[in-house]
């Protein structure tokens, strides 16, 4: 008889060959480039354990385009500031590399070029109905960077029935807030 828990351990055990190591030592990246009400661009990078607890965070301040900027980047100025400049910046200072890098926005799949690490859009499933025989509630993309699906995949499959894996986005999110607003020390 298959169970979910043969389930779990096969995925475990798929991950750890997959991957070179055990499901605990992994680590996972968070990156998120939001505008703030005033248009500024803002960055956030958090890396978690595999129960998605914080190793490390980093933001970079508000970055508001002159209107000279503006017009020399013209459409391709959001993807320089945010992969370019904001990510850029965030993932040089990382004290430990990561085993994937989740992004919120798909936009952000772009900062694959610039890094050596599987990078996955995730967002929890939008699917209404259950699927039977499917237990995943995560949706993820890799865009054009094929090679990272499988191993995104198995660490998916392995971490989701352990931990909430969208729900860092949103504690990155108000802590970006809280900073921002906080005095620098």
């Amino acid at each position: 008889m298959y169970t979910n828990n043969n389930k779990c351990e096969q995925n475990e055990h798929e991950a750890e060959k997959l991957l070179g190591k055990d499901p605990p030592d992994l680590i996972l990246c968070y990156l998120t480039c939001p505008q703030d009400a005033a248009k500024a661009f803002l960055g956030a990078l958090i890396l978690t354990d595999f129960r998605a607890r914080p190793l490390h965070f980093s933001f970079v301040s508000p970055i508001r385009p002159t209107r000279l900027q503006r017009i020399l980047y013209g459409a391709t100025l959001d993807e320089h500031l945010k992969i370019d400049v904001i990510a850029q910046k965030l993932l040089k200072d990382i004290p430990k590399s990561p085993d994937v890098l989740f992004v919120d926005a798909p936009e952000l799949l772009r900062v694959r070029r610039i890094i050596k690490f599987p990078t996955a859009f995730l967002t929890k499933s939008t699917n209404p109905k259950a699927q039977p025989g499917k237990l995943s509630t995560l949706e993820y993309d890799t865009g054009s960077n094929i090679a990272d699906q499988e191993i995104v995949g198995q660490i998916l499959a392995t971490l989701e029935t352990v931990v909430d894996l969208v729900e860092p986005f949103t504690r990155m999110r108000e802590a970006l807030k809280e900073a921002i607003k906080s005095p620098k020390e």
